[in-house]
């Protein structure tokens, strides 16, 4: 059997594609059951749900205050790449509070940095298994794209509203520098947050903190 020089992308591919696509599905339902089951829309008898589904109640009530705590946790849960949470939208109205302002910004990144932090190694675990989703091929072209313009990539998605919670998956993926990523996100994310906070609080108020 003969090989061609650029076959080493295409072989086995539609295997591996849905080898993949298996793996991510499952993963996806499983997270999806437990979500519905600590939510209370499906009934299931699980050792601990009521535990769990207590901690669910004070979370979301905590975020809905909001407190300190809420911003934390609207970070903590709403920066996973899995879990959606409007987290500028949250942020915008915290700082409509009188919640102190570098408490504010500090927990707000201390929820963003744990979040990424599970990002990325998530991305590392499955990567094997988005090569064989999305294709070598593509992936290490998208992997050479962002070792070019990864910093700027990085800092615009998240001194932007832009999907940074899977940007950081990606880039744990590709396993991109964490020397890099790490101060590149917390400056993006700290400069969104400091000129949201004196926006609203300037205007309002003429004070900042």
């Amino acid at each position: 059997m003969l090989f061609q020089k650029d076959e080493i992308f295409s072989y086995h591919k539609k295997r591996n594609f849905y080898s993949g696509l298996i793996f991510l599905s499952t993963v996806f339902i499983a997270l999806t059951l437990l979500i519905l089951a600590t939510s209370g829309i499906l009934k299931f008898e699980i050792p601990g749900l009521s535990a769990v589904q207590k901690l669910v109640l004070y979370v979301s009530k905590e975020i809905q205050k909001p407190s300190l705590i809420g911003v934390f946790f609207t970070t903590l849960f709403g920066g996973l790449f899995f879990f959606y949470l409007p987290i500028e939208f949250l942020y915008i109205r915290a700082t409509y509070s009188k919640l102190d302002g570098s408490d504010l910004i500090m927990l707000h990144i201390l929820g963003l940095l744990i979040s990424f932090s599970i990002n990325y190694f998530l991305g590392r675990i499955a990567a094997r298994a988005c090569i064989k989703l999305i294709s070598p091929k593509k992936f290490y072209r998208m992997k050479g794209f962002l070792n070019r313009y990864g910093v700027l990539a990085i800092f615009v998605f998240n001194a932007l509203p832009l999907p940074a919670p899977i940007l950081s998956a990606i880039l744990g993926v590709i396993r991109y520098k964490k020397k890099i990523f790490y101060p590149v996100f917390v400056a993006g994310q700290l400069s969104q947050s400091v000129v949201i906070l004196f926006f609203v609080r300037y205007v309002f108020t003429g004070k900042i903190f």
